[in-house]
């Protein structure tokens, strides 16, 4: 009987009574790659474009590059504005990185299945049973540093330091029911060096606590 493969990792199973005086290499090398990579492997896919890119899903111990699908953690780069990634439709646990300044990832399973999108310069710890998507949440929530000009994107949570100068942050262009915006004065410095909120579409409120400033913008549907 010849090698079959696993549904997730795509490790070799070997065969009854096939590759006598060999099964030890591939035992190896299952070991070696197939595992190493589906436990520690990291990975950088450079996308280009702004269509889809489908993980390479190799079967038996291959390189990382011939089985992206299986890596323990994908960090993307691209310099456009939207990217798309196709993964199997099979149980797995990844680290999602986004590496770029520029691009939003929509996270696909299958040709036209379930979706996750991941901002900017941000990373998710995710799970699949092969159909559904799930954000596992691994600590705090996450904020970003502004001294400048900025424009936010929905779930940005931002620290604003004005202490050099008045900052204007920009809120995104064409927000969802239920988006949010998070600020904080970094400094104590907004009663004196304001912040600026551009927009067009707000709801939200304002509260002082201990000298400090905290603003939750909500965004609405007119």
């Amino acid at each position: 009987m010849a090698s079959t493969f696993s549904t997730r990792l795509k490790i070799e199973l070997i065969g009854d009574g096939e590759q006598a005086g060999s099964w030890g290499t591939t035992t190896n090398n299952n070991f070696d790659q197939s595992l190493e990579q589906a436990i520690a492997g990291v990975l950088t896919v450079a996308t280009t474009g702004t269509g889809t890119t489908t993980l390479t899903t190799g079967n038996g111990p291959q390189a990382q590059a011939d089985n992206q699908a299986r890596q323990a953690a994908l960090r993307f780069t691209s310099s456009e504005a939207t990217h798309t990634v196709q993964y199997p439709a099979v149980e797995k646990l990844y680290l999602l990185i986004n590496a770029s300044s520029t691009c939003t990832f929509t996270h696909r399973l299958g040709a036209s299945g379930n979706t996750i999108t991941l901002l900017p310069l941000r990373t998710k710890f995710v799970a699949t049973d092969g159909t559904n998507w799930f954000e596992l949440k691994t600590g705090s929530v996450d904020f970003i540093e502004k001294t400048s000009a900025y424009t936010a994107l929905a779930g940005d949570n931002i620290f604003v330091d004005t202490s050099g100068g008045a900052v204007t942050i920009t809120l995104p262009s064409s927000p969802s029911q239920g988006d949010t915006v998070s600020f904080i004065d970094a400094e104590g410095t907004f009663d004196t060096l304001l912040l600026s909120i551009k927009t067009q579409i707000l709801d939200g409120g304002l509260k002082i606590t201990n000298g400090y400033i905290y603003i939750r913008i909500n965004c609405i549907q007119i």
